[in-house]
């Protein structure tokens, strides 16, 4: 059974486009690991680059519950994915002084 520790970060709240970690950090013209390290600094993430409630709640970030086929096990295990709302990406732009980059989000 999947945990229900994120459940009330549902990202069904969010509405929206949302972006991966790798995604925004594209869009932020940074890499995915400097920016994971800046959002835990800033206390947006935790230790397992999962969204921390005062920003899943206020719909900057989104946890996604997700769940892989352990293959040694055979069973299927559950797993957290960060996601960053439209909302979200201009906030962290705006604590890290950065200007989005919009010709990186020309995915449309």
């Amino acid at each position: 059974m999947i945990p229900t520790r994120y459940e009330s970060h549902s990202p069904a709240r969010t509405l929206g486009k949302r972006y991966t970690l790798k995604e925004a950090a594209a869009l932020l013209g940074t890499g995915h690991i400097t920016l994971c390290k800046q959002l835990r600094e800033l206390g947006m993430l935790d230790a397992n680059n999962l969204g921390t409630r005062p920003h899943t709640s206020s719909g900057r970030l989104c946890v996604e519950l997700k769940t892989f086929e352990h293959s040694g096990l055979g069973t299927e295990k559950p797993y957290g994915k960060t996601l960053v709302t439209e909302r979200g990406l201009l906030y962290i732009a705006n604590r890290l002084n950065i200007k989005i980059q919009r010709e990186a989000a020309n995915d449309e």
